[in-house]
């Protein structure tokens, strides 16, 4: 208990929670607590708090106290408000007011040396602090200049290290997944690309597939200016632009010719793109990295390990059933250099009877276990089993998200 005596200060009066009656709760102990709580978190201690934190003080275990306060989530959110140059409450009169209740401010410092840096405060610190309150600092600036001090910084890693860090789904290859949207690292990519909704609630099919190819390409190594990129029924669109920001080239192709795609939907079927493709670009981009040719997926006019990754997003379902996919998959994997990467988003068939231009997943499978290639991970196919969900009938109205299922 000698720490928990060394860190009381003021009158046992000021130091009681309001309200209380219980002859514990104006223990040291207690004080220690109340003090705790308006020093680390900048508020009072709730008398339930208080319980419970005394009978964890009565066994002795001071250090897991402070642990708990500093490890939590409450903790992260005033600090954040600190670094950002806010106050970390709304009101800062009502905490400057009890803080100054919490004793001297040479007792003051002492405290806040011991629950925020673990240490008793040494003499050149406790003068320079003591000195700035005498001039006109207020004590929660006082405690601000502690938590932001690079001693601070290191003692808060040791303490808790992943801090503030929450799981987060990596999964390369999976059916589509709402929980990427959890992901920050993945919800930046989405958010760089500006083109889509970002909301978990507006998920949609094509922001999904965007995403989680930029995704993919940034955990494996290739958005950098050494790649060279072909994109296969690429249409135009707004990845193509991306990726001319962030590769060293990307070359788009399609067979852009009169038919459905040309008039519905995204009309990706448009040739004018490939006059002018900067007509179609939703931001500025390289117009110097990025090239349209007018191409069969099946037949590519491109000699062997030309590229660095070749990828297709919901296409080859429409180059004539599986045995049109399979060219498709053949000839990405012929002109890929040995150890590039092979993208593919296609229609996953749940149930149903069987279709010309979805995937039954015996199909899918066909498609990946192409010769010279292999899975970078297996594909989680149960990732709609862990969700309640409803179809979108995209016939009744193809703006309805959130895509994760379609039918």
């Amino acid at each position: 208990m000698s720490l928990l005596r060394r860190l009381v200060g003021g009158n046992a009066k000021a130091a009681a929670p309001r309200g209380a009656s219980d002859p514990e709760e104006i223990s040291p102990e207690a004080q220690f607590v109340r003090a705790a709580f308006w020093i680390v978190l900048g508020r009072p201690v709730k008398l339930l708090e208080l319980r419970d934190q005394l009978r964890e003080l009565q066994s002795g275990d001071t250090h897991a106290f402070l642990l708990r306060l500093l490890s939590s989530t409450e903790f992260r959110r005033r600090f954040a408000h600190w670094k950002e140059g806010r106050d970390r409450q709304q009101d800062s009169g009502i905490e400057e007011s009890a803080l100054r209740e919490l004793g001297s401010d040479d007792q003051f410092v002492r405290q806040a040396y011991e629950l925020l840096l673990g240490r008793p405060a040494d003499e050149d610190g406790l003068r320079h602090y003591v000195g700035l309150l005498a001039g006109g600092d207020t004590r929660g600036q006082v405690l601000r200049s502690l938590a932001l001090s690079e001693e601070f910084e290191k003692r808060q890693h040791t303490v808790a290290p992943q801090s503030g860090f929450v799981p987060r789904d990596t999964q390369l290859c999976e059916l589509a997944n709402p929980a990427k949207w959890d992901n920050p690292e993945w919800m930046s990519l989405l958010r760089d690309l500006n083109v889509v909704p970002v909301e978990k609630e507006s998920m949609h099919r094509k922001g999904y597939e965007f995403t989680q190819l930029l995704y993919g390409l940034s955990r494996l190594g290739r958005l950098h200016d050494g790649t060279r990129v072909l994109s296969v029924g690429a249409g135009h669109e707004a990845i193509l632009y991306w990726l001319a920001n962030h590769v060293g080239s990307v070359v788009a192709t399609d067979v852009y010719e009169e038919g459905v795609w040309k008039s519905c939907g995204g009309r990706e079927g448009d040739e004018r793109v490939l006059k002018r493709p900067q007509d179609y670009a939703p931001f500025s981009y390289r117009q110097d990295r990025l090239v349209f040719l007018k191409m069969d997926g099946r037949h590519l006019a491109f000699p062997a390990g030309a590229f660095d990754v070749a990828y297709s997003l919901s296409s080859i379902e429409h180059f004539g059933g599986l045995t049109g996919a399979q060219s498709a998959v053949d000839e990405m994997a012929r002109v890929l250099k040995p150890g590039g990467l092979l993208v593919l988003a296609t229609e996953y068939m749940l149930s149903g009877a069987p279709h010309e231009e979805v995937f039954q997943p015996a199909d899918v499978h066909a498609l990946v276990r192409r010769p010279g290639l292999r899975l970078v991970q297996p594909i989680d196919e149960g990732v709609y089993r862990r969700y309640e969900y409803v179809a979108v009938d995209l016939y009744k109205n193809r703006f309805q998200t959130p895509h994760m299922v379609v039918q």
